[in-house]
């Protein structure tokens, strides 16, 4: 009895001692579709606090399906302290048979800073063909005549349509008037590189790309930057596209040339 109880004691050592600080699952919401229906297919990756993601790339090796649409959640951490990341996607295919959805292979760095991958199993997907109805006579059906439209054309939605496009067309010019007659935004009470640099540093401290979150990364430096010019230079930024602020900044007369030539920016 003392022999067994050892036994099961070691054991139970030995399982948490060697568990990988990593776990990947992968799943999907069917496997068996008719040809052009969509799959949910999730990969989730659960990991121990202090552990370093890679970024990963799951579009470019899904086999025969293509992705339609995808959905990155914020890691979020579980009673046992460790964190959960998910992602699903939809995808689909338009060929029949018998198909594969490659394996996952995520890498990371341990605890200890040692380079390590885990790799997800394989998932199998039947592609079947529409079934035939009894009124499927042949693969190809005859086109419909043109149907006949009887009586006048009524006047008065027409009338409501253009009506409307042009009241909203009025607003539009009034609204895009207005802002430029209000001006540039006013100057923060603190110094703008205060509080770029602030926000920069609360940036890093989050670890989005650790987290394998690269393209929210970038939109918020492209969010504190363009905050730091508002502030800076007096030019709105926030609610225009990279070109636009290019050619006002060009115009504006709070910028000299060394702010706006891009020729003269260091390679």
């Amino acid at each position: 009895m003392k022999k067994l109880l050892l036994t099961i004691i070691f054991l139970f050592v030995s399982t948490i001692a060697f568990a990988e600080p990593v776990e990947l699952d992968v799943k999907v919401d069917k496997d068996t579709i008719t040809i052009g229906d969509r799959i949910t297919y999730e990969v989730i990756v659960r990991y121990e606090d202090g552990v370093e993601l890679e970024p990963q790339i799951i579009g470019q090796n899904l086999g025969e399906f293509e992705i339609k649409d995808y959905h990155i959640e914020e890691p979020k951490k579980t009673k046992d302290k460790k964190w959960v990341s998910k992602t699903s996607y939809i995808i689909t295919t338009f060929t029949t048979g018998e198909f594969t959805i490659p394996p996952v292979t995520v890498k990371y760095k341990d605890l200890q800073g040692n380079k390590k991958e885990v790799t997800s199993k394989e998932i199998k997907i039947t592609v079947k063909s529409v079934k035939r109805t009894p009124n499927d006579k042949g693969d190809i059906r005859v086109l419909k005549g043109p149907v006949e439209i009887r009586g006048r054309f009524p006047v008065w939605p027409f009338i409501i349509l253009v009506s409307l496009l042009i009241i909203g067309i009025a607003v539009f010019i009034y609204f895009r008037k207005r802002r430029h007659i209000e001006g540039p935004p006013s100057l923060p009470s603190r110094p703008p590189e205060d509080i770029a640099i602030e926000e920069l540093k609360a940036l890093i401290e989050m670890r989005l790309i650790e987290k394998g979150m690269v393209k929210q990364y970038y939109i918020r430096i492209s969010d504190i930057i363009r905050r730091y010019i508002e502030g800076r230079f007096g030019v709105l930024a926030l609610d225009r596209t990279t070109w636009e602020l290019y050619r006002e900044d060009r115009k504006s007369t709070r910028l000299n040339s060394s702010h706006t030539d891009i020729s003269r920016m260091p390679s």
